[in-house]
């Protein structure tokens, strides 16, 4: 008889399961890791200036390793021996043994790339940073409170790709305005353990520090990583990504540098920036069975009211009281008691759900606002119209969000409806029909408001929230949320209608400058006839009323009076159609 072996349970570490599940962060080929990469390092960025309320400027450069540097470092293989100049060697051997010579793209060296972010944020406490960097699941954003990220896994996912296919470590630098030095680590993480390994530490003085563009450091984060990336197929999102990134962050300044001289700078183009969002409260409605256990857990010593008053969002007295009337507990019963009822905390999540409270509060949020919107899109796309809405505060699952929307029409804008994605202030660039705005956007017919899907129009949609609602990780779209459907349709359905008054508008100007041209051609004749028949008669033939020029000028006055007193707007494009003098006639003394 054969012994079977016997099975046993294993735990594995939050670095091990996400170095084996790496693709539902976004790291599921070079291509989008590399993309994938800079959005994480962009956004911390961003998040770390507007911690200390100063204009984002960040910097960063895509280099691609030599031949030589890949020799240097190990990462070298057949394919680089090839593209070293030893290509012959391979294929003499091969015809010797009668193999086929391998394909040019197994032959290729593979494409390392040097990602450098810099930016002039909050900067990291020198004690931390191994933790921050070095630890999955270890986090500042654990709290409710908007965020770009959502679980502060991004930089340490593209550490462990990095290690997992290259073995090199990631390299920081950075300090704080109290610091008076640059602190310097170069790391890996222990996927195993879920701890940093720090393989070198040292304090920088600041005056002897310059980032790779050559600036102080006086406060802010330089981060260095290889990365085994794709440029050819992700050039078209890192570039798509930091375009949309200056539209809905008008107030920083972004320069990036490409492995194929590629350069393009985006300048701040906003004085303002949005208020800083707040961190808040559960809010009840919201509230799950184990998060509210966690919270009596801490709390266990108070009174049910006491607990619901200082606990949760916007829950006065009489709310509470109300609350707990109907879910049948005595306001003065403690919370050890709840706890330990099972059926209880469950009767409580349910009658949460269902209970009418009051709103969360929006203040917490940080939207981009109608203002900045607008300027983005002006300062990026070069419409000839565009209208910013944003939509009053709902609640969705407790959590407060709002929806803002806007509309950019004609101008430099390409032929073809276009719709951009931002949560949090991030741009979305896959699955768009995946997301919920598109669901929203199918529900509309275009045609009622003067529209096409061929029209040069760019639809924008920005959700702001302490918790958007995806379905991944990897934060590519929006979950088809029925409210939230309803918010964006509804919103959508405000600035088309502003769009369908514009071109109502430049519609009848047209069709009003089409009449005043055919209007000057005539008074042209017109004022040459009167002209004539004037000077037969002696009482005119020396008044200046008889004039050819003067007769057509105030021809003129009189069609741009009528006309003006039809459609105001018409003043501000008289100007398009030149009025040229009459060129027949005599010269007049």
């Amino acid at each position: 008889m054969t012994k079977t072996k016997k099975e046993y349970a294993k735990s594995i570490s939050p670095a091990q399961f996400f170095s084996m599940n790496r693709a539902i962060a976004g790291f599921s080929n070079p291509a989008k890791s590399l993309y994938t990469t800079i959005r994480e390092l962009v956004e911390n960025s961003l998040d770390a200036c507007e911690a200390i309320n100063v204009f984002p400027d960040i910097k960063i450069r895509v280099r691609r390793l030599t031949l030589e540097e890949l020799r240097n470092l190990g990462i070298i293989d057949v394919a680089a021996a090839r593209a070293l100049g030893e290509d012959k060697k391979v294929e003499e051997t091969s015809k010797q043994k009668n193999q086929a010579p391998q394909n040019k793209e197994e032959l290729s060296p593979p494409e390392v790339y040097e990602i450098t972010v810099s930016d002039n944020g909050k900067g990291m406490p020198d004690e931390k940073i191994p933790t921050l960097l070095g630890k999955v699941l270890t986090s500042t954003k654990y709290r409710i409170k908007q965020h770009r990220g959502r679980f502060g896994l991004g930089l340490k996912m593209a550490i462990i790709y990095s290690l997992q296919e290259l073995n090199r470590p990631v390299e920081v630098w950075s300090t704080m305005r109290s610091y008076n030095f640059v602190s310097y680590y170069k790391l890996k993480i222990d996927i195993v353990r879920n701890e940093p390994i720090i393989q070198e530490h040292k304090k920088i003085p600041k005056r002897k520090y310059k980032d790779p563009w050559g600036r102080r450091l006086h406060h802010g984060t330089v981060v260095r990583l290889l990365i085994l990336g794709d440029w050819t197929r992700a050039k078209f999102y890192v570039l798509e990504y930091l375009k949309q990134l200056a539209i809905i962050t008008p107030y920083a300044t972004f320069l990036f540098e490409g492995p194929n001289n590629e350069k393009i700078y985006y300048e701040r183009v906003s004085d303002k920036m949005p208020p800083p969002p707040k961190e808040i409260k559960y809010h009840l409605s919201g509230i799950d069975a184990q998060t509210l256990i966690q919270l009596m857990r801490e709390r266990k010593r108070l009174s049910m009211l006491e607990f619901l008053m200082i606990t949760f969002e916007r829950v006065g007295k009489k709310t509470a009281t109300k609350f707990l009337r109907a879910l049948g507990v005595s306001p003065d019963t403690p919370v050890k008691e709840v706890l330990k009822n099972d059926r209880l905390i469950t009767s409580f999540v349910r009658l949460a759900a269902m209970f009418k409270f009051t709103r969360p509060d929006p203040s917490a949020l940080s939207p981009i606002g109608e203002d900045l919107l607008e300027q983005g899109l002006r300062a990026i796309l070069k419409p000839e119209f565009v209208h910013a809405y944003q939509r009053k505060p709902i609640s969705l699952q407790g959590h407060p969000l709002i929806v803002e929307v806007a509309v950019a029409y004609g101008g430099e804008i390409s032929p073809g409806l276009k719709l951009l994605r931002f949560a949090n202030r991030v741009p979305l660039l896959h699955k768009t029909r995946s997301d919920v705005a598109w669901k929203a956007l199918e529900e509309i017919d275009l045609s009622r408001y003067k529209v096409s899907e061929q029209d040069p129009i760019v639809l924008a949609v920005s959700i702001v929230s302490t918790k958007i609602p995806f379905p991944t990780t990897s934060k590519d779209y929006i979950d088809d949320v029925d409210i939230l459907r309803r918010e964006i349709k509804l919103a959508f359905m405000r600035v088309l209608r502003r769009l369908r008054i514009y071109k109502s508008k430049i519609e009848k100007l047209k069709q009003l400058e089409e009449r005043r041209r055919v209007l000057i051609k005539y008074a042209r004749r017109f004022a040459m006839s009167i002209s004539k028949i004037l000077r037969t008669d002696p009482k005119f033939e020396n008044k200046i009323h008889a004039r050819e020029d003067i007769i057509y000028a105030y021809l003129i006055d009189n069609i741009d009076r009528k006309l003006s007193a039809k459609t105001p707007e018409i003043t501000e494009h008289i100007d398009r159609i030149p009025t040229e003098p009459p060129k027949t006639g005599e010269t007049q003394k």
